[in-house]
């Protein structure tokens, strides 16, 4: 099939054009099709949606050049003013410190607390091709170098730097730290901040009869009675986040792993006296070891595969566990098992930890330059203001500051486009009663953007989503013991490598799998069951940059925000090799260049590993993946 010209409209195409879009899951077979979807921006505008003229800007650049010599030093702290006058007035309970890897509590004390670099007029250089930090509350202000941002964990390079002008933190014996210990110590300070919860397990196990039979016990179902808390102005109770760590045996934990984990609990976890737990899922491959006949067995596999360290907060699993809970569902080969069933665990994790109200999933080779809270606390708050209608429509577009100016004006034109209608409620499928409230209203049209604004959102993926009907995945139809087939409603995302899922979403993905075997990719089964449930979603706009110069930033948005065969959409079509020049994305197969050569120059590494002479790049806040090796 030719590709569709990659020339973009400000206006809409003809009517009920944008139908073909919202209900091409339930109308066709997924045989491919051109990108009949309106386009919210394009080469052809020389205006912007309000009418005046555009502005030119210069073309997106990434070549990193800050270097953190140029700038002061700070003590970094993202934290609310816990135990003030405003604070208290909103939230039940008191905050307490946590005690830290150093035996001393971790708020004020500047060893436990990670440092960065003011940048002038909080000037950003440079811009994100896609997402951004001003419309979403990610920028900061701040710059992050390496050794700044990473030697209160211990990072023994950062040892006698005198860059920052701050003493060299505390060394911490670090095999001797049990951060289960210091997480369970940390909630039990502040637990009158959470709901009370049912006393958690510590490991997975096998299903007894009672779970198969009581399986419609686990749903989170409407309630009757709405609960408008979060819309009033009582007194709160803070949600618990869990964070999962994605690993298997075998896996290396390099120095920079290490890292990686210390900052995220720190900083996550015990800095903000346990809104956040972290966790470590780690797959077990190796059937010949029993893991869940015999305690001695799963200790041994903890004791090969894990850092000590980390000993109380991991959780092993493997394929026969799988099985064992969905013997419904196909697929469980243990060479596909971790990628075909990413959402297996998180669902039985719920089952495990009910104490949580949202679950993060991070694959383990993605980095984050900046601050671990401020990131995941700017991503749950931006989503909880953003109103149900046209979620689903927002959600299917990269938006583009220098394309469409704002989000404001980037969700108007959406709204245009659509001529206020789209996605409103749940979009039922054969089999699957949904868990979602019903909209307030029988139309989209009668609704002024109210439904859903300060309700926490129940999905957020930092990559849109989509219709993989009229696209070009390559598992688009990979779906399975679902009764309407093809004919399923169904939405992807290009990929998850950060994923956040509320315990209404997972029990419902559970659900499904018992009672049906339902199978879909797990780019596409959390998308697409938000969606049969009439589910609050959102895409966060995550800033992605692009290592590219021979691309305006209209021919970027119309290879991006395009789903026929020449779009980064179709894993083999002729924009497949964007991929690897995107900070977060993937990348087919091919060596993900930009994403690892900016973190290692930012390590001050060569691809070998061997050391630069890089001067202390200071990079902002930035999501890497895939990086490997470091």
């Amino acid at each position: 099939m030719p590709s569709k010209a990659l020339s973009r409209h400000l206006h809409a195409p003809s009517e009920n054009i944008y139908d073909v879009y919202i209900q091409g899951s339930q109308d066709q077979d997924a045989s491919g099709s051109e990108d009949s979807r309106p386009q919210p921006g394009g080469v052809e505008s020389q205006t912007n949606n309000t009418g005046e003229d555009r502005v030119e800007l210069p073309r997106p650049s990434v070549h990193f050049t800050t270097s953190a010599i140029d700038f002061p030093f700070e003590i970094y702290d993202p934290y609310p003013d816990y135990n003030s006058k405003a604070w208290t007035e909103e939230w039940k309970g008191a905050h307490f410190a946590c005690e830290g890897p150093r035996g001393v509590d971790v708020n004020g004390n500047a060893d436990d607390m990670l440092g960065a670099y003011r940048l002038p007029n909080d000037a950003l250089e440079p811009q994100p091709i896609f997402g951004s930090y001003k419309d979403t509350g990610l920028g900061s202000g701040y710059c992050f170098e390496r050794h700044a941002r990473n030697s209160a964990y211990g990072d023994e390079d950062a040892a006698g730097d005198r860059l920052n002008n701050r003493p060299q933190p505390q060394k911490v014996e670090w095999e001797k730290v049990n951060w289960g210990r210091l997480q369970r110590e940390c909630y039990n300070r502040n637990r009158g901040r959470f709901q009370e919860s049912k006393a958690p397990l510590s490991m997975f196990r096998f299903p007894t009869h009672e779970d198969t039979s009581r399986v419609n016990e686990t749903l989170i179902l409407p309630d009757p009675a709405p609960n408008s808390e979060h819309l009033s102005n009582t007194k709160r109770y803070k949600a618990r986040n869990a964070v999962l760590l994605r690993t298997y045996e075998h896996k290396k934990y390099t120095p920079d792993n290490m890292l990686h984990i210390r900052s995220m609990i720190t900083e996550l976890s015990l800095h903000s006296g346990a809104e956040y737990e972290v966790f470590l899922l780690v797959q077990i491959v190796d059937l010949d070891r029993h893991i869940f006949s015999d305690p001695v067995v799963y200790q041994k596999a903890l004791d090969d595969f894990v850092p000590h360290e980390f000993h109380n907060i991991s959780i092993l699993f493997n394929v026969p566990l799988l099985e064992a809970w969905y013997p419904k569902v196909g697929k469980h080969n243990p060479k596909d098992s971790q990628q075909a069933h990413m959402t297996q665990p998180v669902q039985l994790f719920s089952l495990l930890r009910p104490d949580f109200d949202m679950y993060w999933q991070f694959e383990f080779d993605v980095r984050y330059t900046g601050h671990h809270y401020h990131h995941l606390e700017a991503i749950r708050q931006w989503s909880q203001k953003q109103p149900r209608k046209l979620q689903w429509e927002r959600a299917g577009y990269f938006y583009s500051p220098f394309i469409h100016r704002t989000w404001k004006s980037f969700s108007a034109k959406v709204g245009e486009l659509t001529k206020g209608s789209g996605v409103w409620g749940a979009v039922t499928t054969t089999g699957i009663a949904p868990v979602g409230p019903k909209p307030p209203t029988e139309s989209a049209e009668e609704d002024d953007f109210e439904w859903g604004v300060g309700e926490p959102a129940d999905m957020i993926n930092i990559m849109p989503i989509v219709d993989p009907v009229t696209t070009y995945m390559m598992f688009r139809d990979v779906l399975e013991n679902y009764p309407d087939g093809k004919k399923t409603p169904r939405r992807t995302a290009p990929i998850t490598p950060v994923i956040a899922m509320s315990k209404r979403l997972i029990r419902a993905m559970h659900h499904s799998q018992v009672t049906l075997g339902t199978h879909m990719m797990p780019e596409m089964f959390p998308e697409s069951s938000a969606l049969q449930h009439g589910l609050k979603v959102v895409a966060f706009p995550e800033p992605v940059y692009l290592d590219i110069s021979d691309k305006s930033p209209e021919e970027l948005e119309s290879i991006f925000n395009n789903l026929t065969e020449a779009s980064v959409w179709n894993g083999y079509g002729p924009y497949r090799y964007l991929g690897k020049h995107a900070n977060y994305w993937w990348s087919s197969g091919m060596h993900p260049e930009f994403s690892n050569v900016l973190y290692r120059r930012w390590l001050g590494i060569d691809m070998e590993g061997n050391k630069t002479d890089e001067q202390r790049l200071c990079l902002p806040a930035i999501t890497l993946h895939p990086i490997k090796g470091p």
